[in-house]
């Protein structure tokens, strides 16, 4: 497909696109961190209710320029994408308003680009976008927590809140389902990183979880261990309703073996929770009742 301001076809969309990003992304940063109008449209945010959509215009959607080669991006930041960030920033006072920095601004429109039809890691990206914009939390719009999204999938966004604590005090139960055979000292391990934080009624199973809580060790988000745990026996009530403690146990009765569980807790690290709340995950610091 030849570029739409090239009638000659030379050079394609495809040929053209990378170096053209490339280039225009390193002008934008430098426009959007010295030149004066977006640095006057910053300074006027707040004066009148147009604030959020002048920002968009003037600072945000220049950034998100190097997405527009690509029609779906071009659609959602001509249209709804103002609307949507308008709505993350109802209520708050315009004279809290400020234009967010390029590092946020810049991969978080570029993240948006790419996965804006996936709602839960679009109201992340929103989510952080109107952080920035806020002079009460734009201090904790950290430039990781663009890359820490990028790394999860649509389903983990929408797990992540609930698998969570919200503060680094608190923690949610989490155990590993263990095989003891008789006459033995040792175990055998049979499933990781079991949880429950994925079911709100009958509990089923998701082979996928267990991945994503290690992605969320890796991401630096979470912290997992199997020599402690919550100090409420009725923490972990739900472990014998699991599927899968319910099929080791069939699998394994009658066979000179017991299968057990080994208590353990999940934690919040201090980096996870600045991303929580930078993301929109919770809406304040108060700890969620823990789910039994």
């Amino acid at each position: 497909m030849p570029c739409e301001d090239d009638p000659d076809g030379k050079p394609s969309l495809v040929q053209g696109i990378a170096p053209a990003a490339l280039n225009l992304g390193v002008e934008l940063l430098k426009a959007a961190k010295d030149n004066e109008d977006t640095a006057a449209a910053g300074a006027e945010l707040g004066k009148a209710a147009h604030t959020i959509a002048k920002t968009v215009n003037v600072v945000l959607l220049p950034l998100a320029a190097i997405n527009f080669g690509f029609e779906k991006a071009r659609q959602y930041f001509s249209g709804p994408f103002t609307t949507d960030l308008s709505a993350r920033l109802a209520g708050i006072d315009s004279a809290q308003l400020i234009a967010p920095k390029p590092s946020i601004a810049g991969p978080a429109l570029q993240g948006l680009a790419f996965s804006h039809d996936e709602l839960p890691l679009r109201d992340m990206y929103l989510a952080l976008l109107a952080s920035a914009m806020r002079k009460d939390s734009f201090k904790q719009a950290h430039p990781a927590f663009v890359e820490i999204i990028k790394q999860l999938s649509a389903e983990e966004a929408s797990l992540l809140g609930a698998a969570m604590p919200s503060n680094v005090t608190d923690g949610k139960p989490i155990v590993e389902l263990r095989l003891r055979r008789e006459q033995s000292t040792g175990w055998q391990l049979l499933e990781r990183h079991l949880s429950h934080f994925h079911n709100k009624g009958v509990p089923d199973e998701n082979p996928r979880v267990p991945t994503m809580v290690d992605n969320w060790i890796r991401l630096g988000l979470i912290d997992v261990e199997y020599q402690a745990w919550i100090d409420d026996h009725r923490a972990y009530d739900w472990v014998v309703h699991r599927p899968e403690f319910k099929r080791h146990t069939a699998t394994h009765s009658g066979a000179g073996a017991t299968v057990f569980f080994q208590k353990g807790i999940l934690r919040a690290t201090a980096f996870g929770c600045a991303f929580g709340r930078a993301v929109g995950l919770w809406c304040n610091e108060t700890s969620p009742e823990m789910e039994r």
